[in-house]
């Protein structure tokens, strides 16, 4: 039976009170590192902008100024295990995207020692015959990176508006990915993407669960504030998202926090697959706690998933903290 281990994603405080979405400046870091250490989450993902936030000429992949300045910023006790890497040129111009990438994951080894697995988003539209050569590619660079730090895991992150959200996509996804059988080659599920699977999602979440590996995005839905994915069930009237700084940007107004009352993703059962079936090499599977769209300040929405998930779900923390001390860190700073 495996573990799992709730760290902490970045994207949690970055889209909270701000006009700028996605800022991965170095205090929108430090905050979203204070906000999820304060409930005993000491690890954690961070996207590959990090590198680069304002995409400042020169190296477009890296601004280490301002890099080496998010570092100082960070709490001490804070890790960077994860990141997430964009699809770029892959679909397109595979050649291109390793290279890029490998850069990227160089740059990241270097400055962060415990970095050890990294997201990868599907590119947009492609045919059946790129997926395979995406895959091929993505398996080439988790080699290239197992081969610089061992034990390195590539994840397949299936995603909505993409060529890797619907039943059939993800499945021509995961086949390819068994068939490539890489084992630093993973499948880091999303719960919140996976409902783009629509009523297969356990079952395929069931059917693939042998190629997830150490790390997967804990993330949920409520239909009703989704205009853009829920169909029928998308209700006006709930629709707290409809702001000026949403519209055009691509945020999608069902992802919340995974202890909201109203969500619809199946938890229980999800956690059940991953701690029978995943293959992990690592004592723990680690699932990000993403929260697109916070409603609260991120230090209250940390702190709500924490305690959710390991009062309801048995997921705990690096940080072995009781509920009491957490709450106390939370409100006391």
């Amino acid at each position: 039976m495996n573990e799992i281990r709730a760290i902490g994603q970045a994207i949690t405080s970055t889209n909270y009170a701000t006009d700028r979405l996605f800022n991965f400046n170095p205090d929108k870091v430090r905050e979203m590192a204070e906000s999820f250490l304060a409930s005993g989450i000491s690890e954690v993902e961070i996207p590959e902008a990090v590198l680069n936030p304002e995409k400042k000429s020169g190296d477009k992949f890296l601004d280490e100024e301002t890099l080496k300045k998010t570092i100082s910023m960070l709490p001490p006790e804070t890790k960077v295990i994860a990141s997430y890497i964009g699809a770029g040129k892959a679909g397109k111009d595979n050649a291109r995207f390793l290279d890029d990438t490998k850069k990227k994951i160089d740059n990241l080894m270097a400055f962060f020692p415990e970095f050890s697995r990294t997201m990868l988003h599907p590119p947009g539209s492609i045919t059946d015959g790129d997926v395979q050569s995406v895959v091929k590619t993505w398996a080439e660079l988790a080699r290239y990176a197992a081969g610089k730090r061992p034990g390195f895991q590539c994840c397949l992150h299936n995603h909505y508006d993409g060529s890797c959200e619907k039943a059939d996509d993800v499945r021509r996804y995961l086949d390819a990915l068994g068939e490539e059988n890489e084992p630093a080659l993973t499948w880091g599920p999303d719960t919140g993407h996976c409902h783009g699977m629509g009523d297969e999602f356990l079952q395929i979440l069931d059917e693939y669960a042998g190629l997830i590996g150490n790390h997967f995005h804990i993330k949920a839905r409520v239909a009703a504030f989704d205009s853009k994915h829920s169909g029928d069930d998308y209700r006006p009237e709930r629709d707290i998202w409809k702001n000026e700084a949403e519209s055009g940007r691509g945020l999608y107004g069902g992802f919340v926090n995974c202890a909201d009352p109203e969500i619809e993703t199946p938890f229980h059962e999800i956690f059940d697959i991953i701690r029978k079936k995943a293959n992990p090499t690592e004592p723990a599977v680690t699932g990000a706690i993403e929260i697109d769209n916070p409603r609260q300040h991120p230090r209250l929405e940390a702190m709500c998933s924490v305690l959710y998930l390991r009062t309801v779900h048995g997921v705990d923390t690096a940080m072995k903290l009781s509920n009491d001390q957490i709450v106390e860190r939370v409100f006391k700073g």
